[in-house]
């Protein structure tokens, strides 16, 4: 429960945490209510994420090989 003073302003935090919490507020404030924009949103953070995840493993097998060759050729 986040407490706030007459004025709107929270009280007794960190400026980063007030930040945050501020931060937080206003997109509360501004989300869509429908549910199919809700969907859609959720929908292309899924994507990207799922975009992220694949470039990241990509990364991390070309690595890998990197590693590989390197270890061969040292042997």
């Amino acid at each position: 429960m986040i407490t706030m003073n007459n004025r709107g302003e929270t009280g007794g935090m960190s400026p980063p945490l007030k930040r945050h919490v501020e931060l937080e507020i206003k997109t509360l404030e501004t989300a869509p209510r429908d549910a199919d924009k809700l969907e859609g949103l959720l929908k292309a953070k899924r994507s990207q994420k799922e975009a992220m995840d694949s470039e990241v493993t990509q990364r991390l097998v070309k690595g890998e090989r990197l590693k590989c060759s390197r270890l061969y050729c040292v042997w």
